[in-house]
């Protein structure tokens, strides 16, 4: 054995924690003990299989992946068959993304004894009744769906009594708001909610889209409504929902609102009513809409994580701003000027108590960009301009700004990798 395999097991599956996929497998071709070490479980338990045709992977990639116990797979276009095969050579997979599935392939999916997470994605599914025998589900994500009738969607999703996050972006079928409370009083343990609202729909109603617990019959101990932490809207316009429609959500604390576009009749927003009735929420993530200047005075002062992507704003807004979240940890910064105008320069007087900053690096003159430094508590910088790298000049203004900050911001040129289970909606 080479001297350096001297090492503890531990310290090399610490090290190889630090890895990622591809250069995992380059070290693990690289000999037996390095193999052995990075089959283990440990290193693999946030990994997603992607599987096009199960047909090629052979009696070596089977032994391969039951020594990782991969958890999460993505299947694309399988039939029943195969996810039948994949649940008995894998059992403990608890985590399935179906990609434009056939009839067969849902109704397969019972044999996942394991399963606590189901995405499925631009399938056509005449009916959803299967999915009422998968009672552990706590995550479900319906996303580009052509589905069975309303009632149906809404008979088995209610069955779903152990959902903690739904993703319901069937659009084509919107579900009515009084069939829409009765689904909510079925989820008493949900926690998170995303909608996507059709292009062409109309107002759903003048009344909330939310009940209040109070308006629940105590008698009934099963049926109420969930506390919910988590709202997301997509694709929304006002006025689909009322001014009133989310006053049932005071335990709110994160909030999105992707727009469909640009809003420019300021008497229509309902956000600024909707932001004064959440007096918990700590993270706002708005797309498109409105001019910042409009709502800005309604965001709460909790708000500690702030995502602004594609607003239009003013510099006052900017400022209003500061003044309404001066505990403002975290800031997505991509915002639409009126006029050639920076407000980088003044961020970090703005918003002086930043752990991490989004923003794009064109057109941002050096000095400002440099200026960045003064923000004492910031440890992330993330630069959303590049597509596939810095180039020189930008990789030269990062190495400047880690020798200003003694390395203390960690400069990313690059989002991290795609979670492979995301929906393809929220896209912006």
């Amino acid at each position: 054995m080479m001297e350096e395999f001297i090492l503890p097991e531990e310290v090399w599956v610490h090290v190889f924690h630090f890895l990622s996929t591809s250069d995992k497998l380059s070290v693990r071709s690289s000999c037996r003990f390095f193999m052995r070490l990075i089959d283990r479980p440990v290193l693999w338990k946030n990994t997603t299989l992607y599987i096009g045709k199960i047909s090629s992977f052979t009696s070596h990639s089977w032994r391969t992946l039951i020594n990782r116990k991969i958890a999460s797979v993505v299947g694309l276009k399988m039939n029943g068959k195969e996810w039948k095969q994949l649940a008995l050579r894998l059992p403990w997979i608890h985590s399935v993304t179906v990609d434009e599935c056939c009839v067969s392939a849902l109704n397969s999916l019972s044999e996942f004894k394991n399963l606590t997470r189901l995405v499925l994605r631009r399938c056509v599914c005449p009916s959803l009744t299967s999915l009422s025998t998968l009672r552990e589900l706590s995550h479900l994500s319906l996303c580009e769906v052509v589905c069975a009738p309303t009632s149906d969607i809404i008979n088995a999703l209610s069955q779903l009594n152990n959902l903690t996050s739904l993703h319901y972006h069937a659009c084509s079928k919107p579900i009515p708001t009084a069939a829409f409370h009765n689904l909510l009083q079925r989820l008493p343990k949900l926690k998170q909610l995303s909608l996507k609202v059709g292009s062409n729909q109309s107002p759903v109603s003048n009344d909330a889209l939310f009940l209040p617990q109070a308006n629940h019959m105590p008698e009934d101990p099963q049926c109420r409504v969930p506390a919910l932490i988590s709202l997301e809207l997509l694709n929304y316009m006002d006025p689909i929902l009322s001014p009133v429609a989310l006053q049932g959500l005071p335990s709110l604390k994160f909030l999105t609102v992707q727009y469909r576009g640009w809003a420019l009749e300021p008497e229509l927003c309902h956000l600024k009513t909707w932001l004064s009735t959440m007096p918990f929420l700590s993270e706002l993530n708005i797309s498109l809409g409105y001019q910042l200047g409009v709502y800005v005075n309604s965001v709460p002062a909790t708000v500690h994580h702030l995502s602004l992507k594609g607003v239009m704003a003013e510099v006052k807004a900017l400022r209003d701003l500061a003044q309404r979240v001066p505990d403002l940890l975290h800031l997505h910064l991509d915002l639409c000027f009126h006029k050639r105008q920076s407000i980088i320069a003044e961020v970090p007087w703005l918003f002086p108590k930043l752990q991490s900053l989004a923003i794009r690096h064109y057109k941002v003159p050096v000095e400002e960009f440099l200026g960045l430094a003064q923000l004492s508590h910031l440890k992330h910088l993330v630069i959303l301009d590049p597509n596939s790298g810095p180039n020189s000049a930008l990789k030269d203004l990062t190495q400047k700004m880690h020798i200003q900050t003694n390395y203390r911001v960690n400069v990313i040129h690059l989002s991290g990798p795609k979670d492979p289970n995301a929906c393809f909606c929220a896209n912006y």
